[in-house]
């Protein structure tokens, strides 16, 4: 290419370039209605509200079975780096619980260790709480009370904690299922096992025994059993209940609730607590993808114990 039409090429690019460079932006409501912005997009656009299943139709109690080791109970002993709390716990229930630390601080985040008699060792960090809202326990873990009777109880902080910058205001312990629940199987069942059941109660709990493996010991009207169990494909279930009841036990009557729904049923003698019966109890559907509730709440309880319980199965409706 000859010099002089190389010059003439340069300077019809830059005239190109420098007509283009001093053009007015578009107008934004030409770019919008161009659909193009230069905002950059909201990285939170596509995030909907989770979805949560209706709650139960009857009112439940979740605070029953829980107890708490206040700290006006306890001893206090203070340490240079460190300080520690000493309870005796009196269970009048054995089985699993949470065990959280009710407290307030303003520091940013304190480790502890929540000692068990024998049975568990809990430790973890204890952040900065809310004034406005702090009664809710830090749940530091769960532990197995395998009898009732005396445990010593001692929590160990790193720091002061009887002072206004960290204040240790208890331990609560709130009944805790013995195992998780399944999820879906591939067949679309969703089986709900003792074990797995969270029991809000005085004297009801799981009974581990091979033989038994079961709900028992439904003593009072106000105790009550809950499962909460993930549902990944919706739709409508049979529900059916495996239950015994002891020989010569009339009058008792129950509900199984499940989310919004209520079945109502009297529980008929099966000729042995151990002896199971499968009762259906109607067909539900679970509108809701992921958490949903099954609760069993006594209605009227006339004999020595409502029933025993195995389990509670839905069965996919084809």
């Amino acid at each position: 290419m000859k010099p002089a039409a190389s010059l003439v090429l340069l300077f019809s690019l830059g005239c190109s370039l420098g007509l283009a460079q001093d053009a007015p932006a578009p107008a934004p409501e030409a770019a919008a209605e161009a659909g193009t912005n230069n905002l950059p997009p909201d990285p939170f656009g596509e995030i909907g509200e989770i979805e949560k299943a209706p709650d139960f139709t009857l009112p439940v109690d979740r605070t029953r079975g829980s107890f708490m080791l206040d700290a006006k109970d306890g001893t206090y002993v203070p340490g240079s780096h460190f300080a520690n709390w000493v309870w005796t716990l009196k269970a009048e229930r054995w089985g699993n619980f949470y065990a959280g630390l009710v407290y307030d601080s303003l520091r940013p985040k304190l480790g502890v260790q929540l000692k068990i008699g024998d049975a568990a060792v809990l430790k973890g960090y204890a952040p900065r709480t809310n004034p406005i809202a702090n009664d809710e326990p830090m749940v530091i873990g769960a532990v197995y009370l395998p009898k009732t009777g005396e445990y010593p109880v001692s929590l160990l902080t790193g720091d002061q904690s009887n002072v206004p910058a960290f204040n240790v205001r208890g331990i609560r312990f709130s009944p805790a299922p013995e195992s998780e629940p399944h999820g879906q199987s591939i067949d679309g069942m969703i089986e709900l096992e003792a074990k797995t059941a969270t029991t809000y109660a005085e004297a009801l709990r799981y009974e581990p025994k091979p033989e038994k493996n079961c709900l028992g010991f439904w003593k009072h009207k106000e105790d009550w059993a809950e499962w909460v169990f993930d549902v990944s494909v919706p739709g409508k279930f049979e529900v059916v209940l495996h239950y015994g009841s002891g020989a010569g036990e009339v009058g008792n009557r129950a509900a199984v609730l499940v989310n919004e729904h209520t079945f109502e049923f009297d529980i008929a003698d099966t000729g042995g607590y151990q002896n199971w019966k499968e009762l259906k109890l109607g067909t539900v559907e679970l509108k809701t993808k992921g958490e949903n509730k099954l609760a069993i709440v006594p209605l009227a309880l006339k004999g020595a114990a409502l029933m025993d319980v195995q389990k509670v199965v839905l069965h996919p409706v084809k």
